[in-house]
């Protein structure tokens, strides 16, 4: 059930990201850096200074598996991003690693992060050979493991003090998606509207 910010928010445009869209990539990025330092693995401090090309290589076609999607309002901003990162190893090359999921603060709860994930799944559902999708979340923000798990990413494991910062110690949950539930499940879900 939509909350009544998202029953309100603004439509948005998802697509995949390109060259073009690195300055704007960068400058989300560096916001989500900052805003909230606990939820990256990656640091402001030593992001900051890179070169908005130097993303840029990571903005592939969705059918290669290594992916960014990036969602944007009516006026061309980039106001979320989502990456799919397919193994390039031959015995892993079935499963891809989803990374970078940043939605920009004044646009936060308004469903945006889950129509990113949902055309994260969709897309990578289509790469042939792909059959599973894993991530890592800092596992006391609630909020994002409960956006995984309604997508159907189920935990398999928990890392104690995955990162560090400010001297606190987070955990990091590791979530695994199977891409034939999650085609199994959409099925079975009720027509929208």
């Amino acid at each position: 059930m939509p909350s009544a910010l998202q029953a309100f928010a603004p439509p948005v445009h998802i697509r995949p990201l390109g060259v073009a869209d690195a300055a704007a990539y960068k400058a989300l990025r560096d916001q989500a850096l900052r805003s909230a330092p606990e939820a990256f693995t990656s640091d402001y401090e030593s992001s900051v200074g890179r070169a908005a090309t130097e993303y840029a290589d990571r903005f592939g076609p969705p059918s290669s598996g290594r992916f960014f999607l990036g969602a944007f309002n009516a006026t061309g901003q980039l106001l979320g991003s989502l990456g799919c990162e397919r193994e390039q190893r031959a015995k892993q090359r079935h499963c891809a690693t989803v990374v970078g999921m940043m939605v920009a603060p004044q646009a936060q709860r308004q469903g945006i992060g889950r129509q990113l994930l949902a055309a994260c799944v969709a897309a990578a559902q289509k790469v042939p050979g792909l059959t599973q999708l894993v991530l890592s979340v800092t596992a006391c923000n609630r909020h994002v493991v409960q956006l995984y798990e309604q997508a159907g990413f189920r935990p398999w494991g928990l890392l104690p003090s995955a990162i560090v910062v400010d001297g606190v110690p987070y955990d990091k949950l590791h979530m695994v998606l199977s891409l034939q539930s999650a085609a199994a499940r959409a099925k079975n879900l009720p027509p929208a509207g």
